[in-house]
């Protein structure tokens, strides 16, 4: 079960994961978020989740204070899942008299990033583990990012990830058979 973990939304449950997603532990997300809380990362954030499966990261970085979350997923039932979790996110926030933008996208990342305008504070990159592209990725995701923008990249802990043009890795940290990579633009 995928659950919001903290803030305005703590405790939402989330519709189930999709075959086609690998969602993130809670574990993981909540070192994560605490991370990012810490660093004023998290807080009035215009926020990119690509490979958004169940949208359980640009959800949790909404109910901590992002102002705004762009949810992109190519898988249709994936998808499907995705725009059910925002319509309960939606519902609970209006019960609270919150407001926040979110959207989702039914799109490649790539196509995405090609026809994208907006650009983002705070990009989660969470995709199957078996995708090899994510430097063609991050190459096109760089004029999307406002100034001291930070992208998370979550691969398998086995995984070996080099530093990429135009990035660098200002942090890793392993939870198990998930790194999670903190990235800066250079």
């Amino acid at each position: 079960m995928t659950r919001i973990i903290a803030g305005a939304l703590g405790s939402l449950q989330l519709k189930a994961a999709a075959k086609a997603t690998r969602p993130t532990s809670d574990r993981v997300k909540e070192s994560l978020f605490g991370k990012l809380d810490s660093l004023g990362a998290i807080e009035d954030a215009v926020v990119l989740d690509l490979f958004a499966g169940t949208g359980a990261l640009g959800i949790e970085a909404i109910s901590r204070g992002a102002k705004k979350a762009v949810l992109v997923e190519k898988d249709r039932t994936a998808f499907n899942l995705l725009t059910q979790n925002l319509e309960l996110v939606k519902k609970s926030l209006a019960a609270q008299k919150l407001d926040a933008q979110l959207s989702a996208i039914n799109a490649e990342a790539g196509k995405f990033l090609s026809s994208n305008t907006q650009a983002f504070d705070l990009v989660f990159i969470d995709p199957p583990y078996e995708f090899n592209q994510i430097a063609e990725t991050l190459r096109n995701l760089s004029p999307h990012l406002n100034e001291g923008a930070l992208v998370i990249l979550e691969r398998s802990a086995r995984e070996a990830v080099k530093v990429f043009d135009g990035f660098e890795i200002s942090e890793k940290k392993t939870y198990g058979d998930t790194a999670v990579y903190f990235l800066n633009k250079n």
